[in-house]
């Protein structure tokens, strides 16, 4: 048989073996649960806190930190890093961590909105990394819902912090351009 065909059929087995799983030992349990909370709650805080003067612009952190951190979870997933035995959906296991597209984007929105000098917003970004690395990761590993398998909490702090650096570059630059593209009107 070609390799790549036995892949794939080991591959589809596995894929049979997670959707039983999640079915019959993930959904409606307390962590299911907990996901759905942490999904829906930082979005209504969100709304509360953000501010609507500047939606757009605080926006487009969430968005680039969400598809960041997203690359980032499946580079560590696909690698053996860590893995996620509770999730949201019956997509691929590790395909929806829930951090990548409430937590991570509302706490890095709120920094960038609260911290708008880069000093204070280092220091904000350097605190959260390292509340997020010992604090964070270890409730959610408590929970059962972040399992780590070749990583230790101190190889998160760089990531994190790396993160909301260049999130907050990017953001910089595009209002660079923005505002010499309306000065060229």
């Amino acid at each position: 048989m070609d390799k790549f065909q036995e892949i794939e059929k080991t591959y589809e087995y596995l894929r049979k073996l997670w959707l039983d799983y999640w079915a019959n030992e993930v959904v409606f349990t307390y962590q299911w649960w907990i996901n759905v909370f942490l999904l829906i709650f930082p979005f209504v805080l969100w709304w509360r806190l953000i501010d609507k003067t500047r939606i757009i612009e605080i926006s487009m952190v969430g968005l680039i930190i969400s598809i960041i951190s997203f690359i980032f979870d499946q580079i560590g997933s696909s690698l053996g890093f860590w893995t996620y035995p509770y999730t949201l959906t019956p997509l691929e296991r590790d395909l929806w961590a829930i951090a990548d597209f409430s937590i991570l984007p509302l706490i890095y929105m709120m920094l960038y909105q609260w911290f708008p000098k880069w000093k204070t917003y280092i220091v904000g970004t350097i605190i959260f990394a390292l509340f997020a690395a010992f604090v964070g990761e270890r409730i959610f590993q408590w929970l059962g819902i972040y399992v780590m398998l070749k990583w230790e909490h101190i190889y998160s702090i760089p990531g994190y912090i790396f993160i909301g650096i260049f999130v907050k570059i990017i953001l910089n630059k595009f209002k660079t351009i923005e505002v010499n593209a309306k000065r060229n009107e």
